[in-house]
């Protein structure tokens, strides 16, 4: 049998990414006539047993594969029309002590799914009618809300909410058919700027209009060119409101005009509430976000989906990237929102694991559920991660290409906020040093990464660390020394609109 393994390591020499792993194991068994369970039809295509990253040490384990077949129980693909990908960050890990791993979700819509019912949309439409919104962007403003009201279909309901010192109702929830329609449109004249800035107000009313509908897809749209005047100002004020917005099942999508508005707030606004944030630096381009947001409202094929992670005892969690969960005991439980066709939505996670036996550490199980519109059913789907424990050190796991790829991408985001601090308070030194300590440390991590990337997976692969470095490398020169005061603010609201992609 040792024969027949140098062979095929032999064979395996020039392909990109191999590396000896215990699973040769299986390969071996299996060459000898050994039955071996393999992946189940569920399996991500290209992971193939002998196709995971590759470790040295297969003598060891693979004394054991008379005893009990080895199986790759670290990675998962279940669904239909949300796809859900699970996997851990090291398939193979120590066990004589405690280590850190990570687990990553990842889910995808599927871009040919349409609902059988398309959802009703609810939609409040929130502007910002401040002294500062006088002239061509209030008038683009109320032109995107009329793009928006003409990409409503019958049956949808609009309301329309100002605010200033106050916040005032402009249309009152209306249900669209071919008569009230224009009416809506013509309600829009009304709207002139002055005053303060009280978002809070707004976005407070709107929720009270919203309430009525919340069987419906519920989407609060908010438009703001500047700080918070009145009303709640303080990022833990804006970071209450969108919890309570995500658990009435309300996404907030935040569209920032120009440079003068608060990135973070309005980000945080979206993130919390499972929506949407946009960075608009010229008011012409507000219709055209608008219709955007329509076009993937309209596209909606699943509601309310959640994830509950069912973690085992002694597995502990550091940290939970980038979206808002609850946390019941062992159970992680993260809620996700609308999928409209082809959304991507992902969930990263740092676990601590405890020391324990050799073999097979069943670390955690994932359940996905979600209202299928394209399917006219409940969507329920799950999967288990299982981890390999080793005694022998040389044997265990690097990260897994494609976490790796999800992780730094978090890190990117996160760099991309401290440099806009830094620049904020006037160092601008400082943030291009952020961002190029996080361009040497991405860069560091492909390389490493690129070695054991799971085969048929290396578009994900790039993609994943492409965007990271292309954020990483605009910020960089729009934070020059020699860049107008404008500009870098400008690329200050770029960063936080990629910060928010990149952690989506």
């Amino acid at each position: 049998m040792a024969a027949m393994a140098d062979a095929w390591l032999e064979s395996q020499e020039g392909e990109k990414g191999m590396k000896l792993s215990v699973f040769i194991a299986v390969a071996v068994a299996g060459m000898a006539g050994t039955s071996v369970a393999v992946w189940s039809a569920t399996t991500p295509s290209g992971s193939s047993l002998q196709a995971r990253q590759a470790e040295p040490g297969a003598t060891a384990i693979a004394a054991q594969i008379d005893e009990k077949p080895l199986v790759d129980k670290s990675s998962f693909i279940v669904g239909d029309t949300l796809m859900m990908e699970g996997r851990l960050g090291h398939a193979i890990i120590p066990s004589r002590r405690g280590s850190e791993s990570f687990l990553f979700v990842d889910i995808n819509a599927d871009a040919t799914k349409q609902a059988v019912n398309p959802a009703e949309l609810n939609l409040a439409i929130v502007i910002d009618k401040s002294g500062s919104m006088r002239g061509k962007r209030l008038k683009n403003a109320v032109e995107g809300a009329r793009t928006a009201l003409s990409q409503l279909r019958d049956g949808d309901v609009v309301s329309v909410i100002t605010y200033g010192q106050t916040a005032d109702v402009i249309v009152s929830p209306t249900v669209i058919t071919s008569a009230s329609r224009d009416v809506v449109l013509t309600a829009l004249n009304k709207i002139r700027a002055r005053g303060e800035t009280c978002i809070s107000c707004g976005i407070d009313l709107a929720r009270r209009m919203a309430r009525a509908n919340r069987d419906k897809v519920t989407r609060i749209v908010l438009l703001s060119d500047g700080e918070a005047t009145v009303g709640i100002q303080d990022f833990a004020g804006f970071t209450r409101i969108a919890e309570d917005c995500r658990k009435n099942n309300m996404a907030i999508t935040t569209i920032g005009v120009d440079v003068d508005y608060n990135e973070r707030i309005m980000a945080a606004l979206a993130r919390g509430s499972n929506g949407r944030h946009h960075f608009v630096d010229r008011p012409d381009q507000l219709a055209s976000i608008f219709s955007k947001e329509m076009e993937s409202l309209a596209k909606t094929v699943a509601m309310n989906a959640e994830v509950t992670v069912e973690l085992e005892p002694g597995v502990f969690v550091d940290e939970v990237f980038d979206r808002p969960f609850e946390r019941q005991g062992n159970r992680l439980i993260v809620p996700l929102g609308i999928f409209a066709q082809n959304d991507r939505k992902t969930l990263l996670v740092r676990l601590r694991v405890p020391q324990g036996p050799e073999g097979e550490r069943p670390i955690a199980n994932v359940k996905f559920r979600y209202d299928d519109l394209a399917e006219a059913k409940d969507g329920i789907c799950e999967g288990e991660l299982i981890a390999l424990a080793t005694s022998d050190a040389t044997e265990t796991s690097e990260l897994d290409a494609l976490v790796s790829g999800r992780l730094t991408q978090s890190e990117t985001a996160k760099s991309l906020e401290e440099a806009n601090f830094a620049f904020g308070r006037g160092d601008a030194r400082q943030a291009r040093s952020i961002l190029r300590a996080q361009k040497t440390k991405t860069s560091s991590r492909r390389k490493a990464a690129a070695k054991h990337i799971p085969m048929g997976r290396a578009g994900d692969f790039n993609s994943a660390f492409g965007k990271s470095s292309g954020s990483l490398s605009g910020a960089d020169s729009g934070f020059a020394e020699a860049a107008p005061a404008r500009e870098a603010s400008v690329q200050a609201k770029r960063n936080q609109q990629d910060a928010f992609e990149l952690a989506e």
